[in-house]
């Protein structure tokens, strides 16, 4: 299956998505048709029940850039708050979604770029990829989610000094620093990106899912608190046919045909 805006293209192969931004004639902007399209096509994923699992990546060696600097020179003040909001909302809609979401960061992630991957769970990135929030270079600050998401990724001190001195740094750093799960040649990123993706795309479905919606929902919870919510996520999973599947399947040593029922 194959979907497309004009800077926007999604690819569903069995149970992996795949979103695509593909104005890389702009450096993959995110501008206010892309940021409204990317938004559409991410909450029709999360409402189809066959999507295990979502990858985001660019083209031609770019990930994403968040505005294009002669539109936000060029708009008024009120303009840009609009702009923004679209932008947050699209990037919120990938960090709303129940699947597992995965960053192929192939190239640059600057701004809104970068913070559209640290909305995924997951990233992988080239060695030589530059990631950055340069928004304070600008006079603006990084207002999609980022000054938010960043310290949970890293030491609150290394977000600070990102996020301040507006610096990049490579994928292979990113790696390092814990920002990144895969730093790899360029070549193979969108590979590496789609062979995580596959593999979890065959565990159980709403296992998966539960993780997400833990790792999402439960992290500032008290540990007692957090548990008791986990409690009631695996008495669902308990009941359900894939729980029975796996069991089988592990009895009788074959792989488990898991249907998220």
């Amino acid at each position: 299956m194959k979907t497309a805006s004009r800077h926007v293209e999604v690819t569903l192969n069995e149970h992996v998505a795949v979103l695509q931004l593909t104005n890389s004639e702009r450096r993959n902007v995110i501008d206010v048709e892309t940021a409204t399209a990317m938004r559409e096509a991410v909450e029709r994923l999360g409402r189809d029940p066959h999507v295990r699992c979502l990858v985001i990546a660019g083209s031609d060696g770019v990930f994403a850039y968040g505005a294009d600097i002669r539109e936000l020179d060029a708009a008024s003040s009120e303009e840009n708050l609009a702009y923004n909001r679209r932008l947050r909302a699209a990037v919120n809609a990938v960090a709303a979604l129940p699947m597992p979401t995965i960053a192929a960061l192939n190239g640059h992630a600057l701004g809104g770029g970068l913070e559209l991957a640290l909305a995924c769970l997951l990233r992988v990135a080239s060695i030589e990829a530059k990631l950055g929030l340069p928004e304070v270079k600008l006079g603006i600050i990084p207002a999609t989610g980022g000054l938010a998401r960043l310290p949970i990724l890293v030491p609150r001190t290394v977000a600070a000094e990102l996020a301040l001195t507006g610096e990049l740094i490579t994928g292979a750093e990113a790696k390092e620093l814990g920002l990144v799960n895969q730093a790899v040649p360029p070549e193979v990123v969108l590979d590496r990106a789609l062979e995580l993706a596959e593999r979890i795309a065959r565990v159980a479905p709403l296992s998966a899912r539960a993780i997400v919606e833990s790792l999402r929902r439960d992290a500032n919870l008290p540990i007692a608190d957090a548990n008791l919510r986990v409690e009631d996520r695996l008495a669902a999973l308990l009941a359900s046919r894939d729980r029975r599947e796996g069991a089988r399947a592990f009895l009788e040593r074959r792989e488990p045909e898991f249907e998220g029922l």
